[in-house]
């Protein structure tokens, strides 16, 4: 009877052991399973991360902006050339100074305030925009999406004047048309047609030109010898201070401008 009850006990073991190792086997699969997971998870968290970091793409200065290349600055303006060739779009970037720009070739184009969706918009040569950025910077990329390059002449105002002169009230003046005006600056359309002149006109205030069209004019300034200039879409001419002087159009196509007058 002895002997039986030996080989029970044994069996019983046996079994115990054997459960024990099923147990221990299941709990290393579980274990397992919880690490894949856990690594698993750990890898979709970083993907989403960096998805996330694409998703919102870092705003540079306009000045690092490639497609803003400056042309020229003084202690009151600095004007940038802003060309974006078809299928092409700027960085995010942020504008910081209050500015005045104008189109000198238009096209098809999309403006996109950063988190905001693009909009569409038709700008025309000669087309002027006062974007309001101090005390307020606001962060955009422009896109291309037409077939002609999209060229901006883009004036950031640095300073006002520090003349005491008043701001030139010209829309009695032939070929002249106000077309922007506010506590910073006011801006005209010049139009010319072929051997019309503007007749004299004087400004008390600082001021630029920048071209629209081409076409040849004579600029005739008190005191001076006349100037001839061949004018291409996108030249300017910084004027310091009072002038007077008178716009002839010597060319046989008409010519367009936009004169700002610093206030």
């Amino acid at each position: 009877m002895s002997k039986f009850k030996i080989v029970g006990a044994n069996q019983s073991n046996n079994c115990w052991a054997s459960q024990m190792m099923a147990l221990n086997r299941r709990e290393g699969k579980m274990i397992k399973m919880l690490a894949r997971t856990l690594c698993l998870c750990a890898f979709v968290l970083l993907v989403s991360q960096q998805l996330f970091a694409q998703a919102v793409p870092t705003a540079v200065p306009i000045e690092q902006e490639p497609r803003h290349q400056i042309v020229f600055q003084n202690k009151n303006v600095r004007i940038y050339d802003v060309l974006i060739p078809p299928g092409d779009l700027t960085l995010f970037h942020t504008h910081s100074l209050d500015e005045v720009a104008v189109v000198v070739s238009g096209g098809k184009g999309t403006n996109e305030i950063q988190g905001k969706p693009p909009i569409q918009f038709t700008p025309i040569p000669g087309a002027v925009y006062f974007n309001k950025a101090m005390n307020a910077p606001y962060t955009h990329r422009l896109a291309n999406v037409g077939t002609t390059p999209l060229r901006i002449m883009a004036v950031d105002v640095l300073a006002s004047s520090a003349s005491r002169g008043v701001p030139a009230a010209l829309d009695t003046v032939p070929g002249h048309k106000l077309v922007l005006e506010n506590d910073i600056v006011k801006v005209y359309r010049v139009s010319v047609d072929p051997k019309q002149s503007t007749g004299v006109r004087s400004r008390t205030l600082p001021w630029l030109r920048i071209s629209v069209s081409q076409s040849t004019i004579s600029v005739q300034e008190l005191g001076k010898n006349p100037e001839t200039l061949e004018t291409k879409p996108g030249d300017y001419r910084w004027h310091e201070g009072a002038t007077t002087q008178s716009l002839e159009n010597i060319g046989s196509t008409s010519y367009e401008a936009i004169e700002i007058e610093l206030k």
